[in-house]
């Protein structure tokens, strides 16, 4: 089962509220809530202020809480979202993986109420690529692919965790790149 990440500040602080904060926890991203946040962010020039959401949005800390910490107690905090942002969830479970039928590292409650724990991953027809093509947005095709491939809806996508979003883009790009003898079992 996946444990949040969790950073003991080496330099403790004061909430807003004034309390003192000694451990900030740091859960992982959904995609929904990272699609939200880049278009929120996506007029800066720089990448700073979304990853400050994307820290505030992961550990709870305000931007004046985030503010208060020292730079080292930030750099580690730092380092444990971007972590979490962008890996696949392959990489933080524990055993077998099942390309096939993956485990979510964070089952989502599905549209019609029942946890989803895992999915049934089916590559994509050309007939299925030749729709996707028509549409004209990069992140339509990348829900539609994805939902396609999944039977996912677009809300149950976005409830996804982020690493669990990575691990099916990065199986959906096989798919549409890798030749068949990729996929063949070793022998």
């Amino acid at each position: 089962m996946f444990e949040p990440k969790k950073h003991t500040l080496v330099w403790p602080i004061e909430s807003d509220k004034s309390e003192p904060i000694q451990t900030v926890t740091i859960h992982t991203l959904t995609m929904g809530q990272h699609r939200e946040l880049s278009e929120k962010h996506k007029a800066n020039k720089t990448d700073t202020k979304l990853l400050r959401a994307c820290i505030s949005e992961c550990t709870g800390l305000t931007e004046k809480e985030l503010k208060t910490l020292v730079t080292p107690d930030y750099t580690s905090i730092q380092n444990h979202t971007l972590e979490l942002m962008n890996a696949t969830a392959s990489t933080l479970m524990e055993g077998e993986f099942d390309k096939a039928a993956p485990t979510l590292l964070i089952p989502i409650q599905g549209d019609d109420g029942q946890q989803k724990a895992s999915y049934k991953l089916r590559p994509p027809t050309v007939a299925t690529t030749d729709l996707m093509d028509t549409h004209e947005d990069e992140w339509e095709r990348t829900i539609f692919i994805s939902s396609s491939c999944t039977g996912f809806t677009k809300n149950e996508l976005e409830r996804l965790s982020l690493p669990d979003w990575n691990q099916l883009q990065e199986r959906l790009i096989d798919f549409l790149e890798k030749p068949a003898d990729y996929f063949r079992p070793k022998t």
